[in-house]
C-alpha cells in the first residue's frame, strides 16, 4: 500500500523521490524495525494503513495511506483516526502532508492539526554525487547536507536549510554551493508569518513541497 502511494508521488519531485530499486525490502524492514521495538503504532483496513512513530513529542505520521487518496470521504481514515486517537488521546501529533495530497491536509485541519512549518524545494538537475552530514557555511542561513531515506535514492544529498536569518542573502548561494556540492536540491524550512522568505523562495524557483500539521490528538 504504502509503495503504490510513493509511486504515485514520484512524478511530483522525481529527484528528491527518485525510487530505491530495493524500497520495498528496505521499507519493509524499516518498518518491522519500528513496530517491533515499540516505537510505533500500526493500523490498518483490508485497504488502508496508518502507522505513527513515536518521536520526542508525540507521534509522526508519515507512513499512511488510504485508497485514491480520499482521506476526508473515507470512512477507513475516519476508523484509524479514531482509534489512534483513542489509544493515544490528548497527545501531540504531527502529520506530513505533502501538498499534492490536499486531501491528506484537509483531514488534518479538520481533526484540529494546523500547520506548523513547510518544506520549500528546488531540485537541480544534472548535479550529483554529493556527500551527505556536511555543515556548510552560507550567509544568512545554517545549512547541512542531508541523504535521502533509505527508500529513495537521489543522485544526491539535499541541502536543508532549516533556519534562515536574511533570505534576500542566503538563497541564491544556497543555490550555487548546492549545485558546487553534488545536491541534488535544496530544501528550505518555512513557518507561517515569514512572508519575506517566501517571496524569495518563489522568486528563486522554489515551490511548497511537504506541511507538517501539529496538534493534539
Amino acid at each position: 500500500m504504502l509503495g503504490q502511494r510513493r509511486s504515485a508521488l514520484v512524478r511530483f519531485a522525481p529527484l528528491f523521490w527518485k525510487p530505491n530499486p530495493d524500497a520495498a525490502s528496505a521499507h519493509r524492514a524499516f518498518l518491522e524495525k519500528l513496530l517491533t521495538r515499540g516505537a510505533a503504532v500500526g493500523y490498518r483496513t483490508p485497504t488502508s494503513v496508518l502507522i505513527a512513530a513515536a518521536q520526542a513529542e508525540g507521534w509522526n505520521v508519515d507512513d499512511a495511506h488510504v485508497p485514491d487518496g480520499r482521506w476526508v470521504d473515507d470512512p477507513d481514515a475516519t476508523e484509524m483516526w479514531a482509534r489512534f486517537v483513542e489509544d493515544h488521546r490528548a497527545d501531540r501529533v504531527r502529520m506530513v502532508c505533502p501538498v499534492y495530497e490536499p486531501a491528506r491536509a484537509d483531514f488534518a485541519a479538520a481533526y484540529g492539526l494546523s500547520v506548523a512549518n513547510t518544506w520549500w524545494l528546488r531540485e537541480l538537475p544534472g548535479s550529483e554525487g554529493g556527500t551527505a552530514n556536511e555543515r556548510v557555511a552560507l550567509p544568512g542561513a545554517t545549512a547541512v547536507t542531508v541523504s535521502a531515506p533509505p527508500v529513495y535514492a537521489p543522485p544526491g544529498p539535499m541541502l536543508f536549510l532549516p533556519e534562515v536569518a536574511d533570505p534576500w542573502q542566503a538563497i541564491t548561494p544556497a543555490l550555487e554551493v548546492a549545485a558546487r556540492r553534488g545536491c541534488a536540491g535544496v530544501v528550505v524550512d518555512h513557518h507561517p508569518g515569514e512572508d519575506a522568505l517566501e517571496a524569495a523562495l518563489i522568486g528563486a524557483g522554489f515551490r511548497a513541497h511537504c506541511a507538517y500539521y501539529t496538534g493534539p490528538l
